[in-house]
């Protein structure tokens, strides 16, 4: 999650102010944990949350492995 997008969940959900503090005590009490990469030569800031897992990546794998012949069981 971005920081805007965690800075505008912040004033839907709980019509504070949204700043870099603010935002950033939410996202920890929501259980997040920064996440700052640099890409292309700048350093962006996100909002992870290790609980969450990506469905997404877990449906490829599936299918993937139906398509190889290999059930989960």
């Amino acid at each position: 999650m971005t920081v805007g997008e965690m800075s505008e969940h912040l004033t839907e959900h709980t019509g504070k102010f949204a700043n870099r503090v603010s935002v950033g005590r939410y996202a920890k009490k929501l259980g997040y944990a920064v996440y700052k990469p640099m890409i292309n030569g700048r350093i962006c800031q996100f909002y992870v949350n290790p609980s969450i897992k990506d469905d997404g990546e877990a449906e490829t794998l599936r299918t993937n492995e139906r398509e190889n012949g290999h059930e989960r069981e």
